[in-house]
């Protein structure tokens, strides 16, 4: 099974939501470059429209309403979980730099 596919099961979504905040950080950071510009608008723009009272099927219907919200969800999951997945497997790989060791010069007296 490869483990960059953008699949997405249930089990996997609370270790999702607890690993994109370093996610963003490092991007923002510019630690790691990996994730696609497409998929973080697909995320931001996913996030905006659930987020926004306006969608286009209004929530005031009964079933379709809601269905829609999910599959935008369902979506911005997916696509988040394969980058989540590809910055796990770079965060694995790189190894922290080693702390610069102090030295403290000698004093004569």
């Amino acid at each position: 099974m490869n483990p960059l596919r953008p699949t997405l099961k249930v089990s996997e979504i609370p270790a999702l939501l607890r690993s994109s905040p370093a996610m963003f950080r490092d991007l923002i950071k510019g630690r790691y470059r990996k994730a696609p510009v497409g998929t973080m608008a697909g995320a931001v723009l996913g996030l905006v429209y659930l987020i926004n009272p306006l969608d286009l099927v209004p929530d005031i219907l009964p079933v379709l309403g809601i269905v829609d919200d999910s599959l935008v969800f369902g979506l911005f999951l997916a696509l988040l979980s394969r980058d989540v997945k590809n910055y796990s497997l770079w965060k694995r790989n790189t190894t922290p730099p080693e702390p610069a060791k102090k030295t403290i010069p000698p004093t004569s007296r």
